[in-house]
């Protein structure tokens, strides 16, 4: 009789364990320790869309959007990716302008290239087709407030 291969709780516990993976590198010449996924779970890519897509509704929400806060939505991207897949300081609590600040804290020193240099490619590709569609989708949004956002400083200049 041949011996049943059912999926039992300790069998999915240890294929999920193998999801874990993770390396450790060292980013700016001080060489910080940082640990990254080297497998990037399904469930966290979604998570990191469906931040995306909620910044993104936070930013329609926005009635005064000036060219700064526009312009650090192009880092989102990576930002959430280093959020989600590293291992780097993050406050608990942190909303779009917090996000945008830190981003460009790690933009700066260029922790952002260094982590995204050293995540498997194919695992980036995973995360990219996800992205793109929340993107096309948040270009549209971004462009119109830009738009709002022009339109906007005509009007006071304008009324001046």
């Amino acid at each position: 009789m041949a011996k049943s291969n059912k999926l039992t709780l300790a069998k999915l516990n240890t294929v999920d364990n193998e999801n874990n993976k993770r390396k450790t590198i060292y980013v700016t010449p001080k060489k910080y320790e940082v640990n990254i996924h080297t497998f990037f779970r399904e469930s966290l890519m979604d998570d990191v869309v469906t931040e995306y897509i909620a910044l993104v509704d936070e930013l329609r929400s926005k009635t005064e959007i000036d060219d700064v806060l526009i312009r650090g939505t192009l880092s989102l991207f990576n930002v959430l990716m280093l959020k989600k897949f590293t291992d780097l300081p993050f406050p608990k609590k942190i909303d779009l302008g917090g996000l945008i600040g830190i981003s460009r804290k790690f933009m700066d020193n260029d922790i952002t290239n260094e982590v995204i240099n050293e995540f498997p490619k194919s695992e980036l590709d995973k995360l990219e087709e996800r992205f793109k569609v929340a993107q096309q989708n948040a270009a549209k949004i971004i462009a119109e407030m830009a738009v709002a956002s022009v339109a906007q400083a005509q009007e006071i200049s304008d009324a001046s």
